[in-house]
């Protein structure tokens, strides 16, 4: 018998086995009857978990910036109304500290990457005027204060 005979007779072979084993492979089913549908809640939409308020959230929230109202602010008895004046300068004082932090830094990256105020978005040139009137106003009232 020739070489060639033998590969044919030896593929036709395994070609076999193959075409039995898929065969096999199609008639098995792994969920039979629709048993994975009895699984109880299984299309039911998982609740989402609550999460725990962040450190940022709760000192937000006893700062003095969190109080829901004036009358809330007010009414609390746990500061007399002196410390409750001097906590707040002190507040404005440390939040004005980390914008003229942010203002410098981004100055300085400005100036080192060549950027002009050509190059800003629309948005952030109104917001620049914004920020200007608001520190006008604010600096009218600590004048006054």
């Amino acid at each position: 018998m020739s070489l060639n005979k033998r590969l044919d007779r030896m593929f036709e072979r395994e070609f076999k086995k193959i075409e039995e084993e898929d065969l096999e492979l199609d008639e098995l089913n792994v969920t039979g009857g629709g048993e994975a549908y009895d699984t109880p809640k299984a299309f039911k939409k998982k609740k989402k978990k609550e999460v725990e308020e962040s450190t940022f959230k709760k000192m937000a929230m006893q700062t003095l910036l969190g109080e829901a109202t004036y009358r809330e602010y007010r009414k609390d008895e746990s500061a007399s109304a002196k410390q409750k004046v001097n906590r707040a300068i002190k507040e404005v004082n440390s939040k004005l500290f980390k914008i003229e932090r942010i203002v410098n830094q981004n100055m300085k990256l400005k100036t080192e990457t060549g950027i002009d105020s050509t190059k800003y978005w629309k948005g952030t040139r109104s917001n620049l005027q914004k920020i200007s009137e608001k520190m006008v106003r604010i600096s009218e009232k600590l004048r006054r204060f």
